[in-house]
């Protein structure tokens, strides 16, 4: 636009004082109308405003005439969950400052601590494998060392949330535990706390083909994915499978910029939609990873397989960089954002709603797999519970949950329903007989937890998924 040419500058003048009394007069009207509309609930039309003294007037009449007294934080906390509650929406929460530093070591993947994981094993902890290079491994801890104490004092019959928290602690500070090891006399191990990272992918080779399995997208997945591939490309590997089976999603930066590695500068990963807005195009930023094209790809999903592994597995799909396999995914096709309050506590609630870059809407669907390559039924079956009693006369689907579980471990079981019938208490009665376990028939407790981890050790050692998987691409 060209600049105006001869123009006079012009000013709007009046006199001091009647400048003042102008003011003077407009913020005392204003202050009269926001009072009234605090105090007597006017506000000229405006039903939020309603709603708005409705809740405080509640809250203010609660907090003063109950007959007990009340936590103000309670009430709060109260009133967001009751809104949060009225959405019907499971991904939206509210998240109390208290929950806010474990809430957001989730999503990174680094929080202080030992670095080793851990499972409940008869009223104890279980080290199920330190980390490789974390300070647990570095102070001699072993799987299956049983953790009796923490800091001297007994974890007996502890909740897992609660040893965790007494294990964790401040970066350079020292925790000490008292391990109970098969074969020799209970001793303590004092181990210095610092920063762990949990790596959210994972690469192994079979045979000619590399597996990379990435648990969620969190911070540094795509870092952690670009290494994963530049290694595969050294081992030779001609064709990846892409392990997104039971990744509840994640970071949508990262889940982006994860594409990015495969679509180059420029295109579209997704379309994001929000309320009264036309779906927004978010763009792939870098070029492309170098050499990338030098091997082939397959994606591998489940039913467990949702949100941001879904906008991964969507986006190789539709740029047909990579083919879909295993079975449909979850079908979470909306996000979340996040308002930090100042106490630090987070209000998460769904805001938008995204399409792949085909424009596909795969909430509640799920992304169809290019070719359906099904898990053996022993992978999918009901969560047992521990606390909870199966037996004999009983009927329900976690009873033909344990059958098909206990066929896959090699008892005679011919059929598969809901009855806890005379067959399957015998092999109930053979399965503790041969885990010395109390041979009573009766499905509870330490029964359940042998039968788990048995199921869990078959599924990590039996990747029957995979094999077809890798099978169906050398055909």
């Amino acid at each position: 636009m060209k600049p105006f040419k001869n123009k006079q500058k012009q000013e709007i003048t009046m006199p001091l004082y009647k400048l003042l009394i102008i003011l003077f007069v407009t913020v005392l009207l204003t202050s009269v109308v926001t009072f009234a509309s605090y105090k007597f609930g006017l506000n000229f039309g405006n039903d939020k405003q309603k709603s708005l003294n409705k809740i405080e007037e509640a809250y203010e009449q609660i907090d003063e005439d109950y007959y007990k007294d009340v936590d103000d934080d309670k009430l709060t906390q109260g009133a967001i969950d009751g809104m949060i509650k009225s959405l019907d929406d499971p991904y939206s929460e509210y998240i109390s400052a208290k929950e806010t530093t474990s809430y957001n070591e989730e999503i990174s993947g680094d929080f202080v601590g030992i670095g080793a994981e851990m499972e409940i094993h008869k009223g104890f902890v279980r080290i199920t494998s330190p980390m490789k290079g974390s300070p647990a491994e570095k102070a001699g801890v072993q799987p299956l060392d049983i953790v009796t104490k923490v800091d001297h004092k007994s974890i007996k019959n502890k909740s897992l949330n609660e040893i965790v928290e007494k294990v964790r602690g401040k970066k350079g500070t020292t925790v000490t535990l008292t391990i109970k090891r098969e074969g020799k006399e209970p001793f303590d191990v004092d181990i210095k706390r610092d920063k762990i990272h949990v790596t959210s992918v994972d690469y192994t080779k079979k045979k000619d083909t590399g597996v990379i399995a990435i648990s969620k997208f969190q911070n540094k997945t795509t870092k952690e994915l670009k290494s994963a591939l530049k290694q595969a490309k050294k081992d030779n590997v001609k064709h990846i499978v892409l392990d997104l089976r039971n990744n509840p999603g994640g970071l949508l930066d990262e889940v982006v910029t994860s594409v990015n590695l495969f679509v180059d500068k420029g295109k579209p990963v997704i379309y994001l939609e929000t309320k009264g807005d036309k779906p927004q195009a978010v763009e792939t930023e870098n070029k492309k990873m170098s050499g990338i094209d030098d091997m082939d790809y397959s994606v591998l999903v489940n039913k467990g397989s949702a949100s941001a592994a879904e906008i991964f597995a969507g986006a190789l799909q539709d740029y047909k960089i990579a083919d879909v396999l295993g079975t449909t995914t979850f079908g979470k096709g909306i996000g979340q954002v996040h308002k930090e309050f100042n106490d630090s506590s987070i209000l998460k609630y769904t805001n938008m709603r995204w399409l792949t870059p085909n424009k596909s809407y795969i909430h509640k669907k799920g992304i169809k797999p290019d070719k359906k390559i099904s898990a053996p039924k022993y992978e999918e079956i009901e969560i047992i519970d521990p606390s909870k009693t199966y037996q004999k006369g009983d009927n329900s689907k976690e009873i033909n949950s344990i059958k098909i579980g206990l066929k896959a471990l090699g008892y005679n079981i011919s059929n598969e329903n809901g009855k806890f019938d005379n067959e399957l208490e015998s092999n109930v009665k053979a399965f503790q007989n041969d885990h010395k376990l109390e041979s009573n028939g009766i499905f509870t407790d330490d029964t359940t937890k042998k039968f788990i981890e048995l199921l869990r050790k078959k599924i990590r050692s039996e990747d029957k998924q995979l094999d077809e998987a890798i099978q169906y691409i050398h055909k």
